[in-house]
């Protein structure tokens, strides 16, 4: 039944001419290499060194997700130790093949339960695949899909990052440096960045599979959420799974994509599975600190992220410690202290340089925190931190559920059977998933009646949302005579809401942009280019066209995106078609495609040259008059 559903998914988005529908699979495999390749490399040797007994069961699926995290954080503090990025890469593979071997030689080869792994592996592709539709089926090549113009960014400095020190300046990229907001990111950008070189295609080409392969990888950690937290079947682990990975919302995110925050909301479920064990008795000391160590793994990630995010594990973890704490002492057991952490002088050589080489990042992230939490008070406005929205969402679609009278019904069964599932589960885990959800639904309501509240809510229901979804299915599995019912229902509503989801994403990056790279290569060296097209458009363009100076007589200016220099004197002049000819344009167009037309520029036209390859954002200021 869910092979024939994403067949019949796949045949109404493959779009015409069809058969260009293989055209894409070549590097989407590539990319999907990479990850294996890359992430496999390493996590293999920490998660069979590291996972805790309790967890081996599922093994093989922790080890993508932890490689995803430990390449990135590893790579950021090499890159802030300014070791050279080609080496800080051949350097993270080569250790994590040498710890792989160590860890077999020392503890064997992992257990291959087929049949244990068989449905969440496959749900885990279902997702990969329902994630890449559009890509593969209806654009037909490897390029972002959606609105989110925080893709061009994300991609620039994923590159950026390749030729260039952490929070250096390299006007020779397309983004000439880390945005300020984005001062925490570091380890998601690396880790993207190396994925990129492994597979030999270009970041742009790159971001749609990665984050398809995290949104995969959300859903497995979602499956684990409920097998090891609920201890629910199998059955029910997997319709959970399902539900939370292709939750309408979360497939927004990672369609338009929100790159930054579709990290955070993979890191979140492997958060709250170590968070919960690294608590619970029975744990020797020594899996306890592995334990935590893999739980600082993944919380580093998450945080550094998407520090917004930082409050919805710790709600729940906080629950767990609070209570596990008060256990321990009425035992007359020790607990653990952070000043434990300092073991004399010798704990300095490793606490001094982890806490330098990480400041960076983490200052960005508690700076971002702040932020936020100083805006959400009343009395403060919310106007700057509207981001690319315009409007809140329909409340239910972040549950995957029609926005009317049946969807409501329906979001009162998700209650009912929420409740069940925590009512069934450990005090501290119902306690503390329960807040969670409390806390998440009550502030959603108090930001729907907060003026330009819609960014925050989206954000957080887009967390909260998925993960109520979960639990829904495993109270629903709970309940011998309606829970097949309910869990088929709300199969069928995220059934409906992924296939209008997708129905509403278009393309952003046509392939007359993507040609704008061959144009910028075929003029003289340093011979500059004024964009004459609609401001937005200019993004892409400017990307496309960086290996030229650059300018507008139209910007986009407003915007924390960076931006071309002002200037109507240049060489040549790249018009949108809607645009027309420009009155400053000389002779025939040089070239043309369905998007664009290149002119030379009269050379008559009044005014300085301002054009450069720098681009403009909060941090530069002023126009700049040098020719770099």
């Amino acid at each position: 039944m869910i092979l024939a559903a994403l067949l019949a998914l796949c045949w109404h988005f493959n779009a015409k001419p069809r058969h260009e529908a293989l055209s894409a699979i070549p590097g989407t495999l590539r990319v999907l290499a990479a990850c294996v390749v890359v992430f496999g490399l390493g996590g293999f040797g920490l998660v069979r060194l590291l996972l805790p007994a309790p967890l081996r069961r599922y093994e093989l699926l922790w080890i993508l997700p932890t490689g995803a995290c430990a390449v990135g954080l590893t790579m950021t503090v090499l890159g802030f130790a300014a070791v050279p990025y080609p080496v800080s890469l051949a350097v993270v593979l080569v250790a994590g093949a040498l710890l792989a071997v160590r860890a077999v030689r020392t503890r064997g080869w992992p257990e291959l339960a087929a049949a244990r792994l068989a449905w969440p592996t496959f749900l885990g592709l279902v997702v990969l695949v329902v994630a890449l539709v559009l890509v593969l089926l209806r654009q037909h090549y490897l390029a972002p899909v959606a609105t989110g113009s925080d893709s061009h960014v994300a991609a620039g400095v994923a590159q950026f990052l390749k030729h260039s020190y952490p929070t250096g300046v390299n006007v020779r990229e397309p983004i000439n440096q880390m945005p300020q907001t984005w001062q925490s990111k570091f380890p998601i950008y690396y880790a993207f960045a190396a994925i990129s070189s492994v597979s030999g295609l270009a970041t742009w080409q790159v971001l749609a599979p990665l984050a398809a392969v995290l949104l995969a990888m959300a859903a497995v950690g979602m499956f684990l959420v409920a097998r090891e937290l609920f201890a629910t079947s199998a059955a029910i682990a997997v319709a959970s799974m399902a539900l939370a990975g292709l939750d309408r919302m979360a497939l927004h995110t990672v369609l338009n994509p929100y790159f930054n925050q579709t990290w955070g909301f993979f890191a979140l479920p492997f958060t709250l599975v170590l968070g919960w064990l690294v608590v619970q008795p029975g744990l020797s000391g020594r899996s306890r600190a592995f334990t935590l160590a893999l739980l600082a793994l993944f919380g580093l990630v998450l945080v550094l992220a998407y520090p917004l995010a930082a409050p919805i594990p710790a709600v729940p973890m906080l629950v767990f410690l609070w209570s596990a704490r008060r256990a321990r002492i009425r035992a007359g057991e020790r607990v653990f202290r952070v000043r434990t952490l300092y073991r004399g002088w010798r704990s300095l050589l490793w606490l001094i340089p982890v806490a330098a080489l990480l400041a960076f990042p983490i200052a960005g992230a508690i700076d971002k925190a702040v932020a936020a939490a100083e805006v959400l008070a009343p009395g403060h406005s919310l106007q700057s931190w509207g981001g690319d929205l315009t409007g809140f969402f329909a409340y239910l679609h972040f549950f995957s559920l029609p926005n009317s009278a049946l969807g409501y019904v329906l979001f009162a069964v998700v209650l009912v059977s929420a409740a069940i599932a925590l009512a069934g589960a450990p005090r501290a885990l119902a306690v503390g998933l329960g807040a969670l959800m409390a806390i998440g639904l009550l502030l959603a309501v108090y930001l729907r009646h907060r003026q330009y509240g819609y960014y925050f809510e989206f954000k957080l229901l887009a967390f909260i949302g998925p993960v109520l979804m979960l639990i829904a299915a495993v109270g629903a599995g709970r309940l011998r005579r309606w829970g097949a019912v309910i869990v088929a229902v709300l199969a069928v509503s995220t059934a409906g809401s992924l296939v209008t989801e997708l129905d509403n994403t278009g393309s952003q990056l046509p392939p007359a942009t993507i040609a704008l790279s061959g144009w910028a290569e075929a003029l003289p060296a340093h011979a500059t280019v004024r964009l004459d097209m609609w401001p937005p458009q200019q993004l892409w363009a400017a990307y496309m066209l960086d290996a030229r100076p650059l300018c507008s007589q139209t910007p986009l200016l407003g915007t924390d995106y960076p931006h071309v220099a002002y200037s109507r004197k240049a060489d040549y002049i790249i018009a949108s078609i809607a645009y027309g000819r420009p009155r400053d344009a000389i002779g025939a167009p040089l070239r043309v495609n369905i998007g664009y037309r290149l002119y030379r520029e009269n050379p008559n036209v009044p005014g300085p040259d301002l054009c450069t390859y720098r681009r403009y954002d909060r941090i530069y200021t002023g126009i700049g008059h040098t020719r770099f």
